[in-house]
């Protein structure tokens, strides 16, 4: 006995992608939410930059080739400066 759901057209849990057409800085905006993220989870420059080099990690990479290492340095830079001091590391040895 199959658990398998029949397909249904119109089952609301179905996940869907769907494409929509972009404007020329539509793959620097994105860029700059990606890296937007990981700055607030705490990565540091350098690290990141790594990730756009990085073949493995695809979207990251697609955009580090389109955009070219000077744009994704800038990108990384001014978020970076932009969360500068929003958080607070605790890194201190003291408890």
């Amino acid at each position: 006995m199959s658990r398998a759901k029949p397909y249904e057209p119109d089952d609301p849990m179905v996940l869907v992608g769907v494409g929509v057409v972009a404007g020329a800085g539509a793959l620097e905006e994105m860029a700059r939410c990606l890296v937007e993220e990981y700055v607030r989870a705490g990565w540091e420059a350098d690290r990141l930059l790594a990730l756009f080099r990085n073949p493995f990690y695809r979207t990251l990479h697609v955009i580090h080739r389109q955009l070219g290492e000077d744009c994704v340095r800038r990108l990384v830079t001014e978020t970076a400066a932009r969360w500068r001091g929003c958080w607070i590391r605790e890194e201190s040895g003291d408890a």
